[in-house]
């Protein structure tokens, strides 16, 4: 199966030239995702989950949209829940967003929420669609994000899909 990524971001290419897919293995934060150009690294401390966690997160941002994946190990006395729902709802403020769709997702390694939202940023309509996870006490947030009259056009699940967790 994993020709399958390689094959969409060939055919994905075609329809969207400035999108570069290719699939990007990250040991360090144990996970594999499809990125349409190279990631940047940054990191910071984050206040979650009740605790204060270093946030490593990857990103490319082009055309207006960004993609990205954060990840965090979590403390063991952390609600998987919890830290599901509160991820999300930092998502939604960055963009005083309401969701418009939501639904549980199961991965091999983790499991979380998928959801997709409105709001806006700077004046601009915004569109998000994202997946928060916990799997193996590790937090992952997969991103997309863009203005509403762009990231119409861009097949957000994709992005969303191909990211999976690396085995132990």
């Amino acid at each position: 199966m994993r020709w399958l990524a390689p094959l969409a971001a060939a055919l994905l290419a075609a329809c969207y030239p400035e999108l570069d897919w290719r699939e990007f293995v990250w040991p360090d934060g144990k996970f594999a995702v499809l990125f349409p150009g190279k990631p940047a690294l940054e990191s910071r401390d984050i206040a979650f989950a009740g605790s204060t966690l270093r946030m490593d997160m990857l990103s490319v941002q082009v055309s207006g949209m960004a993609f990205g994946v954060g990840y965090a190990d979590l403390p063991a006395s952390a609600d998987p829940a919890r830290a599901i729902a509160e991820g999300r709802d930092a998502l939604l403020r960055n963009i005083g967003g309401r969701t418009t769709v939501e639904r549980a997702v199961e991965l091999p390694g983790a499991r979380g929420l998928e959801f997709e939202a409105e709001g806006a940023a700077q004046e601009a309509k915004m569109r998000l669609a994202a997946r928060v996870l916990v799997g193996s006490a590790r937090y992952y947030q997969v991103v997309f994000i863009g203005r509403a009259e762009r990231a119409g056009a861009v097949d957000a699940g994709l992005f969303l899909n191909s990211f999976r967790v690396l085995p132990p």
